[in-house]
């Protein structure tokens, strides 16, 4: 039976559970900082700085670490792009794990790129963090059976006072949908595939897994980054304010980041090298981008702690720090500048391979690599005669029809109007830019758009329009659906199908036009190698031969040109990459294009229609081009 206390004995109760209250539930913020708990309680055991942890070495590592304690009350994200052998990883990603588990306990979620490693980065070199500060007896729960683990210290889960610690991959079922986290350690974030599982975005995922903690959540995105078309510590980095590490010139104390240097500019790394790309020793040193005196790597031991974090820019997204450092920072015993400057002209011997180059670009500057591939040289595009304005053609020219191409942008549409001549050569009229709202269909910019396909131009009225319905689907859809014919949606595609199938018409439920489907691959080949046809000796133009009006400037020229062929090694496929440059005009021209093959097949479905075509035959361009002349 119960026992009834008495009102004394109630009172009694209720002080000792007020007074129990701070320890069970914090009522204010922890203001350990995360660098104060790793000097205070880490010992190192292993690399190259064996001992008591300090930050000596890595003095540019303290202002990401202690961004990430919580009495750090106006960052919530912190993204880190930074090289490899820096320490980040010991310095940053270790300790804030170690200061969690001991100082300011939560839930806190550790995921890298791949789950298996997140397994042996649990069982070594966390289980020996958590061994070497000292809060072993912090992990799992104190009773167990003889000769079994802690049931709260598993392989991938170490749980201790009011929070717990739960590693794993990008895939694993519980980062992706239930389990919650005040704290996110995610690192190689560009080793993630850029759809999780069908299941979206793996930036946005994990911001979900800290939607219950929306005031006081952390998330650290550090990785060395990829690709640049693609890289997500780049992005990451792009949303922060951009910090760089600043440090002093010995000579005039002017501050600047340390650079890679240019030969012919003042300022970076300098060096010399024999005819046949070996390094000659004893030249490699640091310029002062203001003064020009020499700096050496032991010289780090001087600039290093006398450096300081500066931002470059205003963050897009709210209480996002980003940082970004390369190895010329790496400390002395890692990585010196004789080594990375070795590493750089072995690469430049080689002839640049790509995949050793982008190595040394992600791991020694820490930035993604930006694989070129081939495109046209802008120079000899832009070489070619020009003799004829816009709106104009030549006298000598013999165009057949006209077609335009449009894209469509948040702000504007942007167009080019075509003349095409038998075996595709084609003469570029006008390209026109038209401001205004496009996703809002009484805009001003589709009136105009509408007014320049329904006009003559060169005396000659356009045949087929095509307007790109990628971004506005439904308003372009409303669009075309606005004209009788000859107005299509056209959507672009990188399949390239086994037969070299180029468009198809693609019905679309609730409109009448139809929907041209465009394989993009297939037509940026035929742009690029078009591109790189010239004149013949004889004066004449070969098939395929592009001719543009004497206004087009360079901006044209480099948005045409845009896109470098790639392989991508994951799909053993070629692809087409702009990468941050803008490339509107490749897109208008591949549209263009793709409506000389629309045009074709439509030709094709008439003639068989009317049965003067078996339906097995197909009408080749030799004949499409006479059909066409005829009918003129």
């Amino acid at each position: 039976m119960s026992k009834i206390l008495t009102p004394d004995e109630i009172r009694a109760a209720a002080r000792h559970i007020y007074e129990l209250v701070p320890e069970i539930i914090p009522t204010e913020i922890n203001r350990t900082l995360v660098s104060e708990w790793a000097e205070k309680n880490r010992t190192l055991t292993e690399g190259p700085f064996q001992g008591p942890f300090t930050f000596e070495y890595t003095p540019y590592l303290v202002e990401i670490a202690d961004s990430l304690s919580p009495s750090c009350e106006e960052v919530r994200e912190v993204a880190f792009m930074k090289p490899a052998r820096i320490g980040a990883t010991v310095s940053v990603g270790e300790n804030w794990i170690g200061a969690t588990i001991d100082a300011f306990p939560c839930d806190m979620g550790y995921i890298t790129s791949d789950g298996a490693m997140a397994e042996i980065q649990m069982q070594t070199r966390i289980d020996a963090l958590i061994n070497e500060s000292g809060i072993a007896h912090k992990i799992g729960e104190t009773k167990k059976r003889a000769g079994q683990k802690k049931s709260g210290d598993k392989t991938v889960l170490k749980q201790f006072p009011s929070g717990s610690l739960l590693a794993g991959g990008p895939n694993s079922s519980f980062f992706k949908r239930s389990v919650g986290f005040k704290f996110l350690n995610v690192t190689e974030v560009d080793g993630f595939a850029d759809d999780i599982g069908k299941e979206g975005d793996p930036i946005g995922l994990f911001r979900r897994r800290c939607g219950a903690f929306q005031n006081d959540y952390k998330i650290l995105w550090e990785s060395s980054p990829k690709l640049d078309h693609n890289s997500k510590i780049k992005r990451l980095y792009n949303e922060g304010d951009k910090r760089k590490f600043f440090v002093p010139c010995k000579h005039c104390g002017h501050e600047q980041f340390l650079k890679w240097g240019d030969k012919d500019k003042p300022g970076g790394l300098k060096f010399e090298k024999d005819d046949d790309d070996r390094l000659i020793e004893g030249s490699v040193y640091y310029e002062c981008e203001e003064c020009g005196g020499h700096w050496t790597n032991s010289d780090k031991d001087y600039f290093l702690k006398r450096g300081y974090w500066k931002a470059t820019a205003v963050p897009r997204k709210p209480h996002v720090r980003s940082y970004h450092i390369n190895a010329l920072y790496s400390p002395i015993g890692f990585v010196s500048w004789e080594t990375g400057v070795m590493e750089f002209l072995e690469i430049k011997h080689n002839g640049f391979p790509a995949l050793e180059f982008q190595v040394w670009v992600n791991t020694f500057l820490g930035e993604p690599f930006e694989d070129r591939g081939e495109r046209p040289k802008i120079e000899a595009v832009m070489s070619r005669k020009k003799d004829y304005h816009v709106d104009t053609l030549p006298e000598w020219a013999d165009p057949l029809f006209l077609t335009l191409g449009a894209d469509v942008q948040k702000d504007r549409i942007e167009c080019e109007i075509v003349a095409w001549c038998k075996d595709f050569e084609s003469f570029s009229i006008n390209y026109h830019v038209i401001p205004g709202e496009a996703k809002n269909i009484n805009d001003e910019c589709w009136d105009k758009l509408k007014q320049i396909i329904e006009a003559e131009h060169c005396g000659m009225k356009i045949s087929l329009s095509g307007i790109d319905s990628g971004y506005e689907t439904n308003t372009v859809y409303s669009f075309c659906d606005s004209f009788a014919r000859g107005v299509y949606p056209v959507m672009g595609s990188e399949q390239r199908t086994k037969d070299r199938e180029v468009i198809k018409f693609f019905t679309i439920q609730g409109f009448n036009c139809p929907r041209v489907d465009i394989n993009t691959v297939r037509l940026k080949d035929d742009l690029y190698m078009n591109l790189a046809k010239g004149m013949r000796e004889d004066g004449s133009f070969p098939a395929g031969y592009m001719h543009f009006p004497i206004e087009y400037d360079r901006k044209y020229f480099n948005m045409l040109t845009a896109e470098n062929v790639v392989f991508d090694q994951k799909t053993k496929k070629k692809k087409y990459i702009a990468g941050s440059r803008r490339n509107e005009s490749t897109d208008t021209r591949v549209y263009n294009s793709s409506l000389v093959h629309a045009y074709r097949q439509a030709i094709e479905d008439q003639l068989k229609a009317e049965e003067k075509m078996e339906e097995d035959e197909r009408l080749v361009f030799d004949n499409f081009w006479l059909y066409i002349k005829a009918k003129k």
